[in-house]
C-alpha cells in the first residue's frame, strides 16, 4: 500500500498536490507521513525595534494557523504518524496582542498598539531547550542505521541554520564544534517526530520557465530527486514503525478480571478533557465566524471590489437605509439603496491603491441609472452615490483629497453624491454600538443634502460631563 504524504511549507519536487501553505487549514489526518517546515511567507512583513513584525490582522491570522497545526501535529503523533519537520532559521517576531489605547484627542490623538515576543517554533508539539539562531554547513552524523541512507545520498543538499542549546534525548545530527544538535527523534504518542537539517535543493537548476504556457515546471532532475527523497522517508518511515509495534490485546485480554484502574482513571479522564475540548472548538468557531462579520465594516477603511462593496452595504443598514445588491439577469447594480424617507439612490463603489478616485467611474454609473430607469416599474431616476476608498493602504491622517478634481465637477454636473468609506466607517462604528437613531436621521439627512458634492457628515456625539458640585442621589 503506497504512503500518503502531505507537507507544510516545504514543496518536494514533483508533488505539488501534496503540498500546503502554513496558512492552510488542512487536516493531517489522511496523511501517513507529514513533512513540516516553518514557513511564513504568507505573511507579509513590518518591523518592530529592528526584528520582524506582523500587523494585527495578520497576527491573528497567523496565531490561528500556529494553534492548527500544534493541535494537527499533536493529534498525528498520539495517532502513531511520523513527522519529519525540517529544522530551518529560528526567527523571534513581534505579534499585536489585539490590546490597544488611545491617547490626547483631535490631531493630537495618539493610538498605541501593543505588541509581544513571538518565534517561528510556536507550533512545535513538545518542549525544546533554547533556540540559538546561528548556521553553518559542516555536519556529523551519529551514524544511525535508520538514517544512514538518508545521509548518504542527500548530506550534500543539508546545512544548518539553528542548533538546540541543550542535550535532547536521541540527537541525529550535531553541528561540527560544541556538538551541539541541529537533529533527533523524539518518540511523541505512538509516532514519532523527527528533527532533519534544512534540506536546500537548488532551485535554479531545478526549475524551468515556460514563456509560451507562462508557468514554471520541475525539470526531470528534480522529478527524480523528489521520488528518491519520497522513498528515503517511507524507508524511515517503516524503520521506526518496525520498533514499536506492538500486538494487539486479543479479545479475551479484555475482561473485566484484567481491568488496571488507574488505565481506567485516565481513560475518563481523557473522555472529560476531550468533551471539553470539543465543546470549546465548537464555541470558538462560532465566535471566530462572528469576529469575521463584526470586522467587516473596517473594510471600509482599506479595502476594494466586493470586500469593500458589502462593508458600504453594511454600514448603510447601520444607517437606518434597505441596502441591497440588485441582479435581474440583465442588469447588475452593486447597491440599491432606499431610505426610510422615501429616497432612492444606487450606488457604485471603488477603491484604489495609491491613487484618487477618477471621473472613469461615472461612466457605469449613469449607465446603471439609465438602465435603472427603463425598467417598467421605476418612474424617476435614482439619485446617484459614488463611494470612493483613494488612498486605501495610506494611513487616514496622511490620504490626501480622496476624489479627484475632474470627479469633484463632474459630481456637481450629475448632481450626484460622493463619499468617502472611511468617513463612512466613523459614522457607522459609533451607531452600531450606540444605537442613536436622531443621529442616523442627521446622517441620512447629510447624504441626501450632498447632492452634486462630497457628504460631510454630523460630528459624532461625545459623552457630556457634568461640571462643578457633585450632585446628590437620593
Amino acid at each position: 500500500m503506497s504512503k500518503k504524504f502531505i507537507t507544510i511549507g516545504f514543496n518536494i519536487p514533483g508533488y505539488d498536490k501534496c503540498f500546503y501553505s502554513y496558512s492552510s487549514d488542512q487536516s493531517l489526518l489522511d496523511a501517513d507521513i507529514i513533512i513540516f517546515e516553518p514557513n511564513f511567507n504568507d505573511y507579509t512583513l513590518d518591523s518592530y525595534q529592528g526584528k520582524p513584525s506582523y500587523n494585527e490582522n495578520k497576527s491573528f491570522r497567523l496565531q490561528e494557523a500556529t494553534r492548527h497545526w500544534k493541535r494537527e501535529l499533536s493529534t498525528a503523533l498520539e495517532e502513531g504518524k511520523t513527522i519529519f519537520v525540517f529544522f530551518s532559521k529560528y526567527k523571534e517576531i513581534f505579534v499585536h496582542t489585539g490590546k490597544k489605547e488611545y491617547a490626547g484627542s483631535g490631531r493630537s490623538e495618539r493610538l498605541t498598539l501593543y505588541v509581544t515576543p513571538y518565534d517561528n517554533y510556536q507550533f512545535f508539539p513538545i518542549d525544546l531547550p533554547p533556540l540559538i539562531s546561528k548556521g553553518g554547513s559542516k555536519l556529523l552524523f551519529n551514524n544511525d542505521q535508520t538514517f544512514s541512507t538518508f545521509w548518504k545520498e542527500f548530506n550534500n543538499f543539508l546545512k544548518y541554520e539553528s542548533y538546540i542549546d541543550g542535550k535532547i534525548e536521541n540527537p541525529l545530527f550535531f553541528t561540527k564544534t560544541a556538538n551541539k544538535p541541529v537533529g533527533g527523534i523524539f518518540r511523541v504518542g505512538k509516532g514519532h517526530l523527527v528533527l532533519l537539517p534544512p534540506l536546500r535543493y537548488p532551485e535554479d537548476k531545478f526549475t524551468k520557465y515556460d514563456e509560451k504556457k507562462e508557468e514554471e515546471f520541475w525539470t526531470n532532475e528534480a522529478v527524480k530527486f523528489g521520488k528518491r527523497l519520497v522513498q528515503v522517508l517511507v524507508d524511515i518511515d517503516k524503520a521506526l514503525r518496525s520498533l514499536v509495534e506492538v500486538t494487539p490485546p486479543p479479545q479475551w485480554a479484555l475482561a473485566k478480571e484484567f481491568e488496571i484502574p488507574e488505565v481506567n482513571r485516565i481513560r475518563k479522564k481523557i473522555s472529560s478533557i476531550t468533551k471539553k475540548i470539543d465543546s470549546l472548538t465548537v464555541t470558538k468557531n462560532e465566535l471566530l465566524q462572528g469576529l469575521t462579520k463584526e470586522e467587516e465594516l473596517k473594510n471600509l477603511l482599506f479595502e476594494k471590489g466586493k470586500p469593500l462593496e458589502n462593508a458600504i452595504l453594511l454600514a448603510l443598514r447601520i444607517l437606518g437605509y434597505k441596502a441591497e445588491r440588485y441582479d435581474n439577469g440583465e442588469l447588475e447594480l452593486d447597491s440599491v439603496i432606499l431610505s426610510p424617507e422615501g429616497d432612492i439612490f444606487i450606488g457604485e463603489a471603488e477603491g484604489r491603491d495609491d491613487a484618487p478616485i477618477s471621473i472613469d467611474k461615472f461612466r457605469q454609473l449613469e449607465s446603471n441609472i439609465q438602465e435603472d430607469l427603463e425598467r417598467e416599474d421605476v418612474k424617476a431616476p435614482a439619485i446617484g452615490i459614488l463611494f470612493g476608498n483613494g488612498f486605501r493602504l495610506t494611513k487616514l491622517k496622511e490620504r490626501p483629497e480622496q476624489f479627484t478634481d475632474k470627479c469633484i465637477k463632474n459630481a456637481a454636473r450629475l448632481n450626484a453624491i460622493l463619499i468617502r468609506t472611511p468617513d463612512l466607517f466613523k459614522v457607522s462604528k459609533y451607531l452600531k454600538t450606540s444605537k442613536d437613531k436622531n443621529f442616523a436621521k442627521k446622517c441620512r439627512q447629510s447624504i441626501v443634502s450632498s447632492q452634486g458634492k462630497i457628504v460631510n457628515f454630523p460630528i459624532i456625539p461625545t459623552k457630556k460631563r457634568i461640571s462643578g458640585k457633585k450632585r446628590n442621589v437620593k
